[in-house]
């Protein structure tokens, strides 16, 4: 079964802890959710091995740190599953995906 935020609190994210506000941090539900159930509501897939074909067509695409936001940055992180810190300013979270991922 699928996963809601509170009717009173559309902005909520679901936490192993329960639903949290995602500026305060506030637990905002208390109780547990578990890890499929969160990665189901993010719209994570399930990993899988993929044969690759070296000889296939493949676009490149540039990450260009410098013109994203810090939101994008984040996102980036998340994209790339890089641990960053996301309180950090945009310059550190910058310099850890540059470090991480170049």
């Amino acid at each position: 079964m699928a996963i809601k935020p509170p009717s009173w609190a559309k902005d909520a994210v679901p936490t192993l802890r329960g639903w949290v506000n995602p500026k305060t941090g506030e637990i905002l539900v208390g109780g547990s959710i578990n890890q499929k159930n969160i990665d189901q509501y993010f719209g994570k897939a399930k990993e899988f091995v993929v044969d690759v074909n070296e000889d296939a067509d493949v676009e490149v695409q540039e990450l260009d740190l410098d013109s994203m936001t810090k939101a994008e940055l984040i996102e980036t992180a998340e994209d790339w599953e890089v641990d960053i810190d996301t309180k950090g300013t945009k310059a550190e979270i910058k310099a850890q995906l540059e470090e991480e991922l170049f």
